[in-house]
């Protein structure tokens, strides 16, 4: 039987860094115990690859635990320890040169994600370390003082595992829940699990006429008449509903409201209201559409919006707004209807009836609780020699690099026995 003394169960971001750190580890020590990064697919790295937008929002300058959800009060520890800056160093140590854009999020300098595999790759055949692709696991148990791993191609015998198999967000890209299967096999538990930075789902009828759209503007998710949530950016129009980054800030919310309710939101419970003039305010907006009820008197009614907002959209506005009482003219709308107008470009709103599946979210959230491990460790409080790190532990961000970071912060966390 084939015997390694660290197995770490997943090649993606947080499984390649954690390989490194702990290859780098041993070598300090003198130790010459194998280390072997096993995955499913056939390649490493593949939703690393497709992060950023190819580009690969490594951190962000404002890493914060308030930004976090999930087992945060545990996480604070291992955040305040890795800061950006942490991470970073670590890069450049590698050979990875990056920079800051808007909003703190930091890119490699190349703004190619597969500069970030690379590196990674690079160090671990420099250190020895094997990268077994196509060999997914596909059970864990207990022997001995080791584990015995089950793979397609035989079992293997490790010491200590590291499990960074990653969560369900994504499964085109690899991932598949699995981990959390092993994870369970071994004692521990998994929270409530649910698509997050994902695109929300509305009436396909309310986006039918403007779907491929874009605007920019502030989103808040209103719940039973409550403000929950509110962010701003660009919105994009979709098939079945709204994604954007804006949006996505909102879908864990939306999505753990589905998640409460069978996965669907009742009718009436919640929507996405959006302002798309949030530098004015409904009296100046109004004044506004009056002006320009006058300087395009003789041009469609439907082209009243033009020059303000994205002109299709603008167009919907008007049709939902006026319905059967819109005029030929721009000149003929009444007063009235220019003021509802005015409030429907301020309050431009969509049901929500859930998120999108699996296959378009970017994170999963929830996961291992981060009470079940040593944060200083990040060993498992139930399962000796068991190491975990990155989206499979029950922590997720906002976009930005927060999610890419803590797999990062996750795996230099590690520290073996």
């Amino acid at each position: 039987m084939e015997k390694c003394g660290i197995a770490v169960i997943g090649a993606g971001a947080s499984g390649l860094m954690a390989a490194v750190c702990l290859a780098e580890e041993l070598r300090r020590r003198g130790s010459r115990e194998r280390i072997l990064l096993l995955d499913a697919a056939q390649k490493p790295g593949k939703k690393l690859l497709a992060t950023g937008n190819g580009r690969c929002n490594i951190t962000n300058r404002h890493i914060s635990v308030r930004k976090y959800y999930g087992d945060v009060k545990t996480a604070r520890p291992i955040l305040e320890k890795y800061p950006a800056q942490a991470v970073l160093d670590k890069f450049s140590s590698l050979g990875l040169l990056c920079r800051e854009e808007d909003e703190g999020r930091i890119y490699p300098y190349s703004a190619q994600a597969s500069s970030v595999l690379d590196v990674l790759r690079f160090r671990l055949d420099a250190l020895g370390t094997e990268i077994r692709c196509g060999s997914p696991v596909t059970a864990v148990k207990r022997q001995g003082k080791g584990f015995l791993l089950s793979c397609p191609n035989g079992q293997l015998y490790a010491d200590r595992i590291v499990l960074t198999a990653g969560g369900k967000a994504s499964p085109q890209l690899g991932a598949d829940g699995s981990g959390f299967a092993i994870a369970r096999q071994l004692g521990h538990t998994v929270t409530p699990l649910f698509p997050s930075l994902v695109p929300v789902r509305t009436d396909p009828a309310r986006v039918r006429s403007i779907k491929g759209m874009r605007s920019r503007g502030t989103v808040r998710l209103i719940v039973n008449g409550k403000t929950w949530q509110k962010e701003q950016g660009e919105i994009q129009f979709t098939e079945n509903g709204l994604s954007g980054i804006c949006v996505f800030q909102l879908s864990r919310a939306v999505s753990g409201l589905a998640a409460r309710n069978g996965g669907k939101i009742p009718p009436g419970v919640a929507e996405i209201s959006i302002d798309l003039m949030p530098e004015y305010s409904e009296k100046n907006l109004t004044e506004e559409i009056l002006r320009r009820r006058g300087l395009f008197s003789d041009l469609p009614a439907q082209e009243l919006l033009t020059g303000l907002v994205n002109k299709r959209v603008g167009q919907e506005i008007i049709k939902l707004t006026a319905g059967r009482d819109l005029p030929d003219l721009a000149g003929k709308i009444p007063e009235k209807l220019c003021g509802r107008i005015a409030a429907a470009v301020k309050d431009f709103s969509f049901p929500c009836l859930g998120v999108m599946p699996w296959q378009n979210a970017q994170v999963t959230a929830g996961g291992i609780p981060l009470t079940e491990i040593n944060p200083d460790t990040m060993q498992s409080r139930l399962c000796r020699g068991l190491y975990f790190a990155g989206e499979i532990l029950n922590l997720d961000g906002p976009c930005g690099g927060y999610n890419l970071h803590w797999a990062w912060a996750s795996a230099m966390a590690i520290r073996i026995e």
